[in-house]
């Protein structure tokens, strides 16, 4: 701005000096130019100037203007859909040592450190029909949800367990027997079986933004020295469809994101930014003994994104429940969500399947 103003003092400057020429009629050729139109031709060089400074700096900052409004829209848009996820309408979760969230959040719970060891759920058989009784374990938590769907609701099942593949036909029929025996009728719903389902699939099932029920029943019953034993259930569906069936509504697992390790100081800051409702978690909760190196940078970082993590709140499954398994990540979740009803607190998850690692949210939801 400085500089203009010095521009239109000289401007003014060589007016004055102009009208001085043409009064003294020392120069002939401007005798005959209008004394005016000489005396104020640089000031109106200079005010043509600067308006069309003016004008490009106006166009420049519209232009601006409509990139950080862009920008907010955009940050906005992927807030909104970080903060999407699936409701949770009924789940369960058994564990070895008899793990639960009224367990781990006991003031002096004195758990045994299981970590490296393989451990085994009393209540299954030692050796045969392991996974047959793990959903026989798991039905009568999901009986009265699994009621309260209309015949017309679209279910999908699926049955992640770690049997042999020959074993999936039987595994299906025992689904099926143990549903008419719980319900005392038949099910519609279309069941797989998988050794494999990875945190991806919540994504896929919001980007598709479907209607259907999901059933997913965790039988992990066969790690023998490997791994320890692992059964879950989670009842999900769009928290719309919870709301228009009058289903109960648990806790709401939000669209996980994968996590680089190695990246942590980008990757933790981006998560807490865009999934917004992970600032409001007091507890952590992860399924392996590999994250405790970074537990302390997930601390440090969500104190500076303005979170209320504490370090008293983190557990980690391994710990009190023995080596993870295939399907640590969906324990881990169904235990989350089993702490998030036991708290009345969102809570923080941190899961590795086999492809990736990962970071969620599960935050709690008023039951109908």
């Amino acid at each position: 701005m400085g500089r203009w103003l010095l521009a239109a003092g000289l401007a003014l400057l060589a007016c004055t000096m102009l009208f001085l020429l043409h009064v003294s009629e020392r120069v002939p050729p401007l005798r005959d130019v209008n004394i005016w139109a000489l005396a104020g031709s640089p000031l109106l060089i200079w005010i043509l100037v600067f308006a069309a400074r003016a004008n490009a700096y106006g166009r420049d900052l519209s232009h601006q203007q409509f990139l950080e409004e862009e920008a907010q829209d955009a940050q906005q848009s992927w807030q909104n859909w970080a903060q999407r996820g699936l409701t949770v309408s009924a789940s369960c979760v058994l564990l070895p040592e008899q793990v639960s969230a009224n367990v781990l959040t006991q003031p002096e719970a004195n758990l045994k450190i299981r970590t490296g060891q393989a451990c085994r759920i009393a209540a299954l058989p030692l050796r045969t029909a392991r996974a047959e009784a793990g959903l026989q374990l798991l039905m009568p938590a999901l009986t009265r949800a699994l009621q309260s769907l209309p015949a017309e609701q679209a279910l999908q099942v699926t049955l992640l367990s770690d049997v042999e593949t020959g074993h999936y036909p039987a595994l299906r029929d025992a689904w099926q027997q143990t549903r008419i025996d719980a319900t005392g009728k038949a099910s519609t719903a279309l069941v797989s079986v998988t050794g494999e389902l990875s945190f991806q699939w919540i994504e896929d099932r919001l980007h598709k933004a479907s209607a259907d029920a999901q059933l997913i029943m965790v039988l992990q019953v066969n790690g023998g020295a490997a791994y320890s034993d692992g059964l879950a259930a989670l009842l999900l569906c769009p928290d719309r469809l919870a709301r228009s069936l009058a289903l109960p509504r648990l806790a709401e697992l939000l669209r996980p994101m994968p996590l680089e390790i190695s990246a942590l100081d980008s990757e933790l800051p981006l998560f807490l930014q865009t999934q917004t409702h992970a600032r409001l978690v007091s507890g952590l909760l992860a399924d392996a003994s590999v994250w405790q190196p970074v537990l302390g940078e997930v601390l440090t970082t969500a104190g500076a994104q303005g979170g209320s993590l504490k370090a008293e709140q983190q557990w980690v499954l391994e710990h009190s429940c023995g080596l993870p398994g295939p399907f640590s990540h969906w324990l881990v979740a169904a235990l989350g969500v089993e702490l998030v009803r036991h708290q009345q607190q969102p809570l923080l998850l941190l899961a590795e399947d086999n492809t990736r690692h990962w970071i969620g949210t599960i935050t709690n939801k008023d039951v109908i």
